[in-house]
């Protein structure tokens, strides 16, 4: 017999100690009778019965059991119509069920025996005819039950009718009347098959069905077996669209009901209730796909084994076909059906693995959201400790920030985990297929395989080593990619403060400081991952080395082409498993550190404690913002007035906005008690707005209700802003309300609380970014009407004049109560007597004029309303801002790869890396050519000198390792100096843009670029383009080697090639805008996640509205998913074209050898044979390979889009300093500038070159030394002039002077780094105080040192100077806890600084802006309302300080200050009054004074009037 023969349990083995004179593999001297009587007993048993009735009774018994248990009501969701029965295929299903039953009665009748075959087929038909009484569901369960007994009867008859016909000495015909049966039933089966699958609404929980929109079945729900199960037709009407044009988000196949992102979150939050960790919440979450993902990929690698199985066979039937005792045509149908079988269950798994993959991105991206609405912010980084132990922390690391943190989670972490789908893989496929193999190794070769088989066990623990040292350098590299993304995120958010101070190339330098220690990791890991890879390379292949040598020196058996093809087919199995957990091994491993790293976020989250519902009331109650604060809000008992104004006042610093965020719950209560409503309205001290529209930020996810929208815009004074804008109130407000000012940020955040239906209202010094003017009208129509009637108010302010006419001024010092007074019954008026004045003042002239202009030529409604139609609903919007996204990404090119490969270092090195991969694949198929060399020199006995032949295989093998190592260390080295290259190009690019670039570009995008799509090119894209080159090289080699034995094998490869060339042209069309589709679709979530995290305490504080920003999460990820589940799937729809096409290569290789049987050396058809059998694998990982490097290059492209874009300042734009210096007027004076003189020469101002005249004909001048403020209502254009002087703005006409330069004519930076500007919003950085007065360390300790002297005198800080020192906590993101003093023992430049200096009161920011501005002692100092947060004192003392330090340093530097608050600017020489981007008027404050024009306006609304009167008629 066969020495492989195929049992009901395997392969069975003839042992070679039977015949001692025979070699292994020879063929026997005769086939008996018995070689296949297993095939007779199975025929035997079949035709029994047993199986048949067993069927049945199967069917039966579950039946009854579905019809006894089910449920006959219960809640359907979504809702749609059910699909109808089709009458055509219904018709001949129910044909083709009869017929076959009508042909084996017919049998059954003539042979006898066939009862059993008639009682299935009966009871099939039976059933099929009754599914069609009934309701859906029945008629969806009773097709089931028929199809299976069909399909279960037609392998049973196949089984006992057709399998003895591959015996060669079986002469027994089939009846006709069973051809006919047989083959009806095949037909009835292909035809239920092909049939369209019958939908049902499916049950769905009632509360997720009321938050899911209504949709139509998918096409994967209705398509056939064979659609979803084999050739993925589903998606062909998807592809043919791509083939001949672009194809929308729209086109997109639906979701399935099953892919629901709140379904999906209902479920895993169901497992982690079960689970302790976030492993056994996944294996809780999804314990079906995991259990169908292991079936399907076990199947796989099993059926791989009857490949090399049957190539055995057939080499043997070469061998002696004469003796064979099996008919060739069954090892041809073998070859096909066993590859292709394969190749079915390999994409069944791929397509099961990749819906789980964005399963788990949807489930835990929610879940993760989730847990960070309802937890309190982490105080410290918990990775930390996570980071390598017993080692001095790497310097380039720094603090990270919270949202940076979260970023990381959500983008790397679970990417990461959601990668790490292929241990399935490596558990289940790898270990079975390596199991089998080795077992037939062992069979093939005896003993000798043994000694192989346990060369490999004993070396196993050295890439098991190798891969636990990169655990600990994974997780080393995901703490400083943290600090990478934290820093970047951080520099971002505050890309303008960056751009003001001209800190660009200090920037740069920390973050390529970051990113060295970064890049130490990576290569390091890279390192251990070439290493790894060799050691998996080399155990097989010397372990094979071994066998071979045993084999044919100690055994001393001739080396035929059967057994050495075979065992060579075998260890390249186990080579490749290896291989493959070999790569794998990297994404287990970064996911095993992503777990860690979630769970440890789980487990340190402290969950929000709501308060008791009730009255606003605290009672002896001490409030911390985190357990290692030091300042803490002692024995606060207040009793709010309900319905009424309370009012907090007290210096920066001593606790006022905590006290509103204890209220809101967003500190730790240690004490006492305290009780508040259930919703509240929230406007926070640094205003938060979505990235959406005016109305929509007023909304807020309310009902629009025109009336109440129309009082509460006009009481907060923005129906004349409206007017500035061409949309009105459907103007974007941008990424942190970018295009709007400061003022109209404050009055919207303040209009979305007053809009809200919330009973209590917390409003954070609202009034500080306003002017007098503003302030009095905001305060006479929100606050002195009805529109807070019954509704209780508390408002921390500083203004003096509000707290006389509250009904409780609450006093704080220090985080106490100072005092606290109630003035219950107060009646509320404006600050002003003069009616007419008010009248006048309330509207500028010019802004309404404009207004009416822009009424007329736009249409819209005084209230905002637009004529010219409905706004878009949610839903578009998604769509269109990822569609707009991918257009603005632009197309990839497929050959993009060499653009990249352009980065490894120089041309040379990438040409090297290709000529390597080939040098490779070379030796890899050379390995094979010299075995059919040694057996062909076997079979002519020519194999006399064993050790030449040996000696020979030992080289390739060598060469095959080495050149193999090579091509690894080529593509990661190369990969890594090309990150390198781009992070350093794409970081400058983005520092180098203008920041009107920002108000285009989300900085949610650029992050997800800067993490997932640099952590794609970190760690994926190398490999995979050296994964996809490797395959494609060996295909080709692979391809011509079975062309070069059997030259005629090459017109069907051409023909099976063109078709699949033409399904991959069509894929390729298809996927490319797919891919992009899904990249883009992924930046809306880091969009979310960055604002909601910014804006925590105003969500959490409304009733319900975590839950709403919830679903809109869901409705970002439906999109997601939708985009994501199209781009695997068609890469499932590619591979099975392709696949079906190498099948039928690999079948006509086998057929073309069978028609050469002795005419070819057995050697090189076994070769030939070898390299055919493979192609189908070659082809799939080919087309994998190919689709991820495709996916990956995505990434990169997305990178190098915005590493290209233009920069602020053009190369060409001015001539450098130097080459001016030559000419006989510099541009630059070398003392320049020595005075802080500034000139507007008929200034006109545009923000776009293409938008409105933003100022119009300025013409100012302020002299050196000189104290000017620019005064005017909020968005008058006060900071537009300001910016103008740093030249943020298009100076479309005029001149602006500097020293007498005009600004335009040299660089910006020059000029930024000449002048100073102290912001509306103060900013700091992660680090300490020294890094954020100085980050560019060229400033002098002792400069710093004076600077800070100065500040720490500034009441702010009073109170701390004697304070404890203790560590830090963090603070709120948007500045909310912003009244928690630093945590330190006075103020020095090693104090540290929190990110955004949340450490720090939002006054106490301001002061260390101040010092900041000290430190560059510029000519020209520029003050954007820098004090309009802080109590009076710690404004007297900040402008103490700068006129001390404008008398020390001479009276040549200029103060241009703007401010709100008269008090500040009364005694400046010179005020500019500013309306609608025009100078009203300009003078000394006492010339104004007496001229009575707009200034004596504002005097009169400021609430101080009185004082400052008389302050300017004793002014000399």
């Amino acid at each position: 017999m066969d020495q492989f023969a195929l049992t009901g349990d395997g392969w069975d083995f003839v042992s070679p100690q039977s015949q001692p004179h025979a070699s292994i593999g020879s063929a026997h001297e005769a086939a008996s009778a018995s070689d296949l009587q297993w095939v007779h007993d199975l025929s035997s048993f079949a035709r029994a019965g047993y199986l048949q009735l067993s069927i049945v009774v199967a069917s039966v018994l579950f039946l009854v059991r579905y019809l006894l248990h089910r449920l006959y009501s219960r809640v359907t969701k979504p809702e749609g119509s059910v699909s109808a029965i089709s009458v055509p295929f219904e018709s001949c299903n129910q044909l083709l069920r009869a017929a076959p039953l009508a042909f084996v009665i017919v049998a059954a009748t003539q042979e006898g025996g066939k009862w059993t075959d008639v009682a299935a087929l009966a009871y099939a038909f039976v059933l099929g005819v009754l599914r069609l009484v009934g309701d859906v569901e029945w008629r969806h369960v009773a097709l089931h039950h028929v199809n299976f007994t069909l399909a279960t009867s037609l392998l049973v008859m196949a089984a006992g009718e057709l399998l003895p016909h591959i015996d060669a000495n079986h002469g027994e015909p089939m009846s006709p009347m069973m051809i006919c049966g047989v083959s009806t039933l095949a037909a009835s089966v292909l035809l239920a098959a092909v049939t369209r699958r019958e939908w049902m609404p499916p049950p769905v929980d009632l509360d997720i069905s009321e938050r899911v929109p209504a949709r139509e079945p998918a096409p994967e729900e209705t398509c056939s077996w064979l659609e979803y199960y084999v050739t993925y037709d589903w998606l062909t009407p998807l592809m043919l669209k791509g083939l001949r044009r672009q194809i929308s988000l729209q086109e997109l196949p639906a979701l399935p009901w099953y892919d629901e992102p709140l379904l999906l979150l209902s479920k895993i939050q169901e497992a982690r209730r079960k689970a302790k960790s976030t492993l056994w919440t996944l294996l809780y979450f999804l314990p079906y796909e995991l259990t169908t993902m292991g079936c399907w990929i076990s199947s796989c690698f099993v059926l791989e084994m009857i490949a090399p199985f049957t190539m055995y066979n057939l080499l043997r039937y070469l061998a002696d076909p004469e003796e064979s005792s099996v008919r060739p045509w069954a090892w041809l149908v073998l070859l096909f059906v066993g590859p292709f079988s394969r190749s079915v269950c390999f994409e069944q798994y791929i397509f099961r693995s990749t819906r789980l993959r964005v399963r788990v991105k949807s489930a835990m991206t929610q879940e993760l959201y989730y847990k960070a609405m309802g937890s309190m912010e982490l105080e410290d980084d918990v990775f930390a400790d996570m980071a390598a132990t017993g080692r001095q922390k790497d310097k380039s690391q720094q603090g990270t920030t919270s949202t940076g943190r979260l970023a990381n989670l959500m983008g790397a972490d679970i990417d990461a985990i959601a990668k790490s789908r292929d241990i399935i893989l490596v558990g289940c496929g790898v270990s079975s297929g390596s199991t089998l193999a080795l077992i037939g190794l062992y069979k093939l070769l005896g003993w000798s395989a043994l000694v192989g088989i346990v060369t490999m066990v004993v070396l196993t623990p050295l890439p098991v080593l190798v891969g636990r040292s990169m655990v600990g350098i994974q997780r080393d590299m995901k703490r400083i990619q943290d600090s990478r993304i934290s820093a970047i995120s951080e520099y971002l958010a505050s890309i303008r403060a960056v751009k003001y101070f001209a800190w660009e190339d200090a920037v740069l330098n920390r973050v390529n400081e970051i990113r060295v220690g970064e890049q130490k990791k990576i290569w390091n890991l890279n390192m251990l991952f070439v290493l790894l890879n060799q050691l998996t390379d080399t155990i097989p292949v010397l372990s094979l080395l071994i066998i071979f040598t045993l084999q044919v020196l100690v055994r001393k058996e001739p080396l035929t082409a059967d057994v050495a093809f075979t065992s060579i087919s075998l260890v390249r199995t186990l080579r490749r498993n290896l291989s493959i957990a070999s790569n794998i091994s990297r994404s287990i491993t970064a996911a095993g550190v992503s777990i860690k790293r979630i769970d440890k976020y789980f487990n340190s989250a402290v969950p929000l404690r709501p308060h008791p519902v009730g009255e606003l009331r605290i009672d002896n109650a001490t409030f911390r913002r985190n357990k290692k604060a030091t300042f803490a809000l002692q024995d606060i008992s207040i009793d709010f007035v309900e319905g009424g104004l309370n009012v907090v006042t007290g210096q920066s610093g001593c606790g006022k906005s905590t006290l509103l965020m204890s209220i809101l719950g967003e500190t730790i209560l240690e004490a006492g008690t305290i009780t508040c409503p259930k919703d509240i309205a929230y406007a926070s001290q640094s205003p938060w707005l979505q990235n959406e529209t005016i109305r929509e930020n007023i909304l807020f996810n309310s009902p629009f209700e025109q009336v109440r929208y129309d009082r509460v815009i006009n009481a907060c004074g923005l129906p004349v802003d409206f007017n500035e804008f061409p949309k009105r109130d459907e103007t974007e407000v941008g990424e942190n309300g970018a295009s709007l000012s400061g003022g109209q940020k404050s009055r919207v955040a303040l209009a979305r609380a007053l809009y809200s239906k919330a009973s209590v209202i917390l409003l954070d010094d609202v009034f500080s970014a306003l002017d007098a003017k503003t302030s009095a009208l905001l305060w006479q129509e929100a606050f002195c009407g009805d529109l807070l009637k019954g509704r209780t108010v508390v408002l921390v302010t500083q203004l003096p004049w509000i707290a006389p006419q509250a009904d409780l001024t609450i006093s704080l010092e220090n985080g106490s109560v100072k005092s606290a007074q109630q003035n219950l019954g107060v009646v509320r008026k404006s600050v002003t007597l003069d009616e007419a004045l008010v009248d006048q003042g309330n509207v500028d002239v010019v802004a309404e004029s404009a207004a009416a202009h822009t009424n007329e030529t736009n249409g819209v409604t005084p209230n905002g309303k637009s004529t010219n139609g409905l706004a878009k609903s949610a839903e578009d919007k998604r769509l269109e801002e990822v569609a707009q996204e991918a257009r603005q990404t632009g197309s990839t090119s497929r050959m993009q790869f060499f653009q990249y490969m352009r980065l490894f270092g120089s041309p040379i090195y990438a040409i090297l890396a290709l000529l390597i991969s080939v040098i490779s694949t070379a030796s890899y198929v050379g390995t094979g050519l010299w075995v059919a060399v040694w057996v062909d020199a076997f079979g002519k006995d020519d194999a006399y000198n064993v050790a030449f032949y040996l000696g020979i295989y030992a080289a390739w093998s060598a060469a095959d390792i080495i050149f193999n190592g090579l091509t690894y260390v080529a593509y990661e080295n190369g990969g890594w100096f090309a990150a390198r290259t781009l992070h350093a190009t794409f970081m400058k690019a983005v520092m180098s843009v203008p920041l009107s670039w920002y108000k285009a570009t989300p900085v949610g995008r650029v992050v997800n670029r800067f993490s997932r799509d640099m952590d794609s090119i970190d760690s994926q894209l190398a490999g995979m383009l050296r994964l996809c080159l490797e395959m494609l090289t060996r295909l080709l080699f692979q391809i011509v080697a079975v062309g070069s034995v059997l030259p005629v094998f090459m017109l069907p490869a051409a023909a099976c090639c063109s078709v699949g060339i033409f399904a991959g042209e069509t894929y390729t069309r298809t996927a490319v805008i797919v891919k992009r589709l899904v990249s883009s679709s992924q930046s809306p979530l880091y969009a979310q996640f960055a604002d909601s995290l910014a804006g925590l305490p105003v969500i959490r504080a409304r009733a319900n509205m975590p839950r709403i920003f919830g679903d809109q999460l869901a409705d970002k990820l439906r999109v997601f998913e939708k985009a994501s589940e199209a781009q695997f799937n068609c890469n499932r729809w590619v591979a099975l074209k392709i696949d079906m096409m190498t099948n039928i290569v690999t079948l006509a290789a086998g057929a073309i050898a069978v028609s050469k049987a002795g005419h070819v050396a057995a050697g090189l058809v076994g070769f030939s044979l070898t390299n055919a059998t493979t192609l189908s694998i070659l082809i799939l990982l080919f087309v994998r390979a190919g689709n991820d490097l495709e996916i990956e290059l995505q990434s990169f492209h997305r990178v190098l889009e915005y590493a290209a874009v233009e920069p602020e300042e053009k190369k060409d734009e001015y001539e450098s300093v130097e080459e001016s210096a030559n000419h006989s007027e510099p541009v630059l004076p070398n003392n320049w500038p020595a005075s802080g003189e500034v000139e507007f020469r008929d200034v006109t101002i545009k923000y776009d070159l293409d938008g409105p005249e933003i100022l119009k004909n300025i013409n100012l001048k302020f002299a050196a030394g000189e104290r000017v403020a620019v005064i005017g209502r909020t968005g008058s254009g006060k900071s537009t002039l300001v910016l103008s002087m740093l030249r943020f703005t298009n100076i479309v006409s005029g001149q602006i002077l500097f020293d007498g330069v005009d600004i335009t004519k040299f660089p910006r930076r020059r000029l930024r780094e000449a002048l100073t500007i102290i912001p509306q919003e103060a900013v700091l950085f992660n680090g300490d105080v020294k890094s954020n007065l100085d980050p560019t360390g060229k400033v002098p300790a002792e400069t710093l040192d004076k600077a800070l002297q100065y500040c720490s005198g500034i009441a702010s800080f009073q109170f701390h100077q004697d304070g404890e020192h203790a560590q830090n906590g963090n603070g709120q993101v948007d500045g909310a806890y912003s009244d928690e003093p630093p945590a330190f023992a006075g103020l020095a430049l090693s104090t540290p600084v929190k990110p955004k200096g949340e450490n720090f009161s939002h006054g106490q920011r301001q002061v260390l802006s101040l010092c900041r501005a000290l430190v560059r002692q510029s000519k020209l100092m520029l003050l954007d309302e820098a004090t309009a947060s802080m109590d009076y004192e710690t404004d007297q003392g900040i402008q103490e300080v700068l006129r001390k330090e404008m008398n020390e340093h001479g009276r040549d530097r200029t103060l241009v200050t703007i401010a709100h608050r008269l008090k500040t600017i009364i005694d400046y020489d010179r005020i500019v009054v500013m309306s609608a981007g025009s100078v009203l008027e300009h003078g000394s404050p006492k010339e104004l004074y007496e001229a009575q024009g707009q200034f004596y306006d504002m005097l009169k609304h400021s609430g101080e009037f009185e004082d400052l009167a008389e302050f300017l008629s004793t002014k000399a």
